[in-house]
């Protein structure tokens, strides 16, 4: 009897579910298909009336397209274009903080004279700089690595004084860079090598460089097929500016030297720091020189000597200088050196 009666009150209570459900299902469904009627007020419209211009539709198909503006602001001082001639032929090169002219004022002491030193006002020309004679447009990058034309740098004094070192050779209507430098006769490719038997230029370590006294900058030139983009520069001189030469060959350079004032660069820029035989006086004035060198070297960065003093005790005789002279100038750069905790890796 009591299992009769519990089955008799579950079957009356599911019947009181189910019922339930299907008025909370009807309920809901009818309330949300109820939707009231929006009241509208006319005070709670309002409308902008926007005044445009009529246009007028035109058959006719030859009538010119109008491309003028409609619209324009009142100016009170409208700025008038200046225009400027062009400069005399004899300007063509004419660099106006490196005048030869206007760097003999200045003195000599620590090559002062050689940094740029910018006309007054009352000297700025105001005429356009022409190019030179016969101007073409440069070889493109890799061939202009080897070639220049002659009459966009006319100067043919590298030809002759540095013959011997390999710099540049003149060729009818061209130049002819064959990489070689003071220090590397055989090409900068191969000087290259040989300082990638000394430090790894390979795993990604080294990706710039400054080269000092660059010259023609055949050393950053070769520099870029390996993955390394050098900065060179050099100061405009008796070989005219060298740079010249760099900038019609695609190599980036400036014309500069290290001085009485910082280089353009920011602290920590290069992995490497270069001088082939730049002639910069490294030991001399307490070091600032190589003070400079360590402020653009970031920490664990190379700076790479070559030439004089370095193995004086094999080419001194080579050099016109005297052992004694040359063995105080090495010591002066390795007292300095020691001085900024640099470490001397291999000397060869």
């Amino acid at each position: 009897p009591t299992t009769a009666v519990t089955t008799h009150l579950l079957r009356k209570d599911n019947l009181v579910l189910t019922c339930l459900v299907i008025f909370l299902c009807s309920f809901f469904y009818l309330f949300g298909t109820w939707q009231p009627h929006a009241t509208t007020t006319t005070t709670s419209l309002r409308s902008t009336t926007i005044n445009c211009p009529t246009t007028t539709t035109t058959t006719d198909s030859t009538k010119p397209l109008d491309f003028t503006t409609h619209h324009s602001t009142t100016v009170n001082n409208p700025i008038t274009i200046k225009t400027y001639p062009p400069c005399p032929l004899n300007l063509s090169e004419y660099t106006p903080c490196q005048d030869q002219k206007r760097s003999l004022k200045y003195p000599r002491d620590r090559l002062i004279y050689r940094e740029r030193h910018c006309p007054e006002k009352h000297e700025l020309l105001k005429c356009r700089i022409p190019a030179p004679y016969g101007y073409k447009n440069p070889f493109k990058w890799p061939m202009s690595r080897d070639l220049a034309w002659y009459a966009n740098v006319p100067h043919k004094d590298l030809t002759v004084e540095k013959a011997v070192q390999n710099w540049i050779r003149f060729e009818g209507d061209r130049f002819r860079f064959p990489g070689g430098g003071t220090m590397f006769p055989n090409g900068a490719d191969a000087y290259i090598d040989d300082i990638g038997k000394l430090i790894n230029l390979n795993d990604g370590s080294i990706r710039t460089a400054i080269d000092t006294g660059c010259g023609v900058a055949s050393w950053g030139a070769y520099l870029l097929s390996r993955n390394i983009t050098a900065m060179s520069f050099a100061p405009r001189d008796t070989h005219e500016a060298q740079v010249q030469f760099a900038l019609e060959r695609g190599v980036p350079a400036l014309i500069g030297v290290i001085a009485s004032k910082r280089l353009p660069y920011p602290s920590r820029a290069f992995d490497m720091a270069h001088c082939s035989r730049c002639l910069i006086p490294w030991g001399q004035y307490d070091g600032v020189y190589l003070i400079e060198v360590d402020r653009v070297l970031r920490p664990g960065g190379y700076w790479i000597l070559s030439g004089p003093p370095i193995n004086w005790e094999k080419h001194w005789r080579g050099w016109e200088r005297t052992q004694e002279d040359l063995n105080e100038e090495q010591t002066q750069i390795e007292k300095v050196a020691k001085s900024l905790c640099w470490k001397k890796l291999v000397q060869k």
